[in-house]
């Protein structure tokens, strides 16, 4: 067994509210979070999984939850993401064949050098040997990468490849609900309405404009409502 790696002021910090459970459970994700849920268990099919999906969709949401069931059934993961700037060596990707299972964002922005491809390359290929899972994402899917190690583009073709259903205007609409009702948060239509139409309309921004629409009422001791939101938004 290789010994846990030291690079762990990279990892990423887990928001305690995140769960598989909490994601939007609509009619569009429902298979998906079947999906999600079967490659947590011992007996899947696979240990490679790619989760992508166009910028806005929940990626990161899907891994950090992911994550957070691993935690609680007890097992050793490592956490990290290309997004980071920190992320400057390839040493970032040794010594992980020991633990049950990693996760890696934004594999799309890893740096298409030698160096990084053959790092990942021979991760890969240690974690097929000792049986470690290895779930990434990306916006794009692995034949899509520029990467010029054509046996890497082989391993990653080889992942599993779950896509992030979009979902629907009127389902973001219930996830920003279901969101508020979970934050003990009241919100009605109005300013449902002015979210939706005024704000972005990635499910992501929604959702993390909401967190900060809860600090910011309690901020301004004010009841959240859409000329609130217009005032937050305004000085952003």
């Amino acid at each position: 067994m290789n010994k846990f790696p030291e690079q762990l002021h990279l990892k990423v910090q887990l928001d305690d509210s995140i769960s598989l459970d909490k994601f939007i459970n609509c009619d569009s994700t429902k298979d998906f979070l079947n999906i999600l849920r079967n490659t947590t268990e011992d007996s899947s099919v696979s240990n490679f999984y790619l989760i992508w999906g166009d910028a806005g969709r929940g990626k990161s949401y899907v891994m950090q939850g992911l994550h957070r069931k691993y935690l609680e059934d007890g097992k050793q993961t490592f956490h990290f993401s290309f997004r980071d700037n920190g992320v400057a060596s390839t040493e970032i990707l040794s010594n992980l064949d020991s633990l049950e299972a990693l996760f890696i964002e934004n594999v799309e922005l890893m740096e298409i050098s030698e160096d990084w491809e053959k790092a990942m390359f021979n991760l890969i290929n240690e974690c097929r040997i000792s049986g470690t899972k290895i779930y990434l994402s990306s916006n794009i899917v692995p034949k899509d990468l520029p990467i010029s190690l054509k046996d890497l583009t082989s391993r990653l073709s080889s992942f599993t490849a779950i896509e992030i259903p979009e979902i629907t205007e009127e389902e973001k609409i219930q996830a920003l609900l279901q969101s508020a009702k979970r934050k003990g948060l009241l919100l009605d239509d109005k300013t449902i309405k002015y979210i939706i139409n005024y704000t972005s309309r990635s499910l992501s921004d929604l959702l993390r404009l909401l967190n900060e629409l809860d600090s910011f009422s309690l901020q301004k001791k004010k009841k959240i409502s859409s000329s609130l939101v217009r005032e937050m938004v305004s000085i952003k």
